[in-house]
This record gives structure tokens, sequence and C-alpha cells, in this order.
């Protein structure tokens, strides 16, 4: 089973409280001469943004069973 690391994605705008967006699952890799665990940050990077703009496409296009904020 390959290593991976779970991060909770929060966002907070404004005086709003932080919501919990999702979590990111990334893989760990072993690298180098010494064979330690690394994340790869052009994965990071990239796989967050992916995740923030599904996240922008969901709040510009809610469906009609979303709660509005109150």
């Amino acid at each position: 089973m390959p290593a991976e690391i779970v991060w909770p994605v929060y966002v907070r705008v404004g005086d709003h409280p932080e919501a919990h967006f999702g979590d990111l699952t990334l893989a760990l890799t072993a690298t180098g001469a010494d064979g330690r665990l690394r994340l790869d940050n052009a994965e990071l990077r990239s796989r967050l943004a992916e995740f923030l703009r599904a996240a922008a496409e969901v709040l510009d296009n809610p469906s009609e069973d979303d709660e509005e904020p109150t």
C-alpha cells in the first residue's frame, strides 16, 4: 500500500466561520539516495488548484438543494 497524506481543506471568507470544503489525498514517494518519503510540491499545487476550481464552480452554480448562507 503506497504511503499517502490526507490534508483537510478549510476556507474562511470575511468574518464568517471557516468551512470544511473537503480533503486532498496525495501520494508520498520515496526519492533520493536516503529513500525518505516526500510530497511532490508540483502535484500539491496542481491538485489544490483543481480542488479550488471545483469549489468555485459549485459556489458559482449552486444546485437547487444547496442551503443559502445565513
